[in-house]
C-alpha cells in the first residue's frame, strides 16, 4: 500500500463519531484476519455505501435498498464469502446503532435472509476434483511429461550450447539405465586378484 491509500484507510475510522470509529476499525481488522480482501479502501468504500443505502437513503424502500447493495457487490465482483463478510458487519452495525427512533430494521430483515441464501450457496459449493487424486495426479503428470518431451527438441534449439550441454546432462540419468541394473559378462576387466605375499 502507498502512503495515500493508507492515509484513506485510516480516515475511515479516525472521524469523530467513536460508535463509526470502533466499528470501522473491527471491519478492517477482522477482513485482515480472515485473508478474505487484498483491497481494504474497497472494503470500506462498500461497507460505508452499505450502511447509508441501508440507514438512510432507503430506509422506506429496504427491498429496493438491499438489490442496491447486492448489485454493488456484484459490480464490485465480490465473491460469496466477501458478500457474506460484508451483509453481516453492516447488520451488526445497523442493530447496535441507536438511530433516534426513525430507523426501521426492515431492510435487516432482508439482509438475514440475504445472508442465509449465500450461506447455503456455499455449504452446497461441490469441490472442483471428485477424482481420487493419485490417479489424477499419474495422469496429469504424464500428459505434462510427454507434451514437454514433444517440445523439447524445439526448446533445446532456443538455447546457447552450454545451456543445451547442461539440460541434456541433467536428462541423461534419467534416460540411460542405472548401472546396478545392467549385467556384463564380456568386456570387463577381472577383479585383481590376491596375493600370497600381501
Amino acid at each position: 500500500m502507498n502512503t495515500n491509500e493508507i492515509e484513506t484507510l485510516e480516515s475511515y475510522f479516525k472521524t469523530e463519531n467513536e460508535h463509526w470509529n470502533g466499528y470501522a476499525l473491527k471491519t478492517i481488522r477482522k477482513a485482515l484476519e480472515k485473508q478474505l480482501f487484498s483491497d481494504f479502501n474497497k472494503l470500506m468504500q462498500l461497507y460505508e455505501f452499505s450502511i447509508n443505502i441501508a440507514s438512510e437513503s432507503h430506509r422506506e424502500k429496504p427491498f429496493e435498498g438491499l438489490q442496491m447493495i447486492i448489485s454493488e457487490y456484484d459490480k464490485n465482483e465480490l465473491t460469496t464469502e466477501q458478500k457474506v463478510y460484508l451483509l453481516e458487519g453492516v447488520f451488526e452495525y445497523l442493530d447496535r446503532t441507536d438511530f433516534e427512533g426513525w430507523y426501521s430494521n426492515e431492510i435487516q430483515d432482508l439482509m438475514k435472509s440475504q445472508i442465509t441464501v449465500y450461506n447455503n450457496e456455499l455449504k452446497n459449493k461441490k469441490p472442483e476434483y471428485n477424482k481420487p487424486l493419485t490417479g489424477n495426479i499419474r495422469d496429469t503428470l504424464k500428459d505434462l511429461m510427454q507434451k514437454e518431451l514433444e517440445q523439447l527438441p524445439e526448446t533445446l534449439k532456443g538455447l546457447d550450447p552450454v545451456q543445451r550441454l547442461n539440460i541434456l546432462c541433467k536428462l541423461m540419468p534419467y534416460v540411460l539405465p542405472k548401472t546396478e541394473s545392467v549385467k556384463h559378462t564380456l568386456g570387463e576387466p577381472e577383479p585383481p586378484k590376491k596375493n600370497w605375499l600381501d
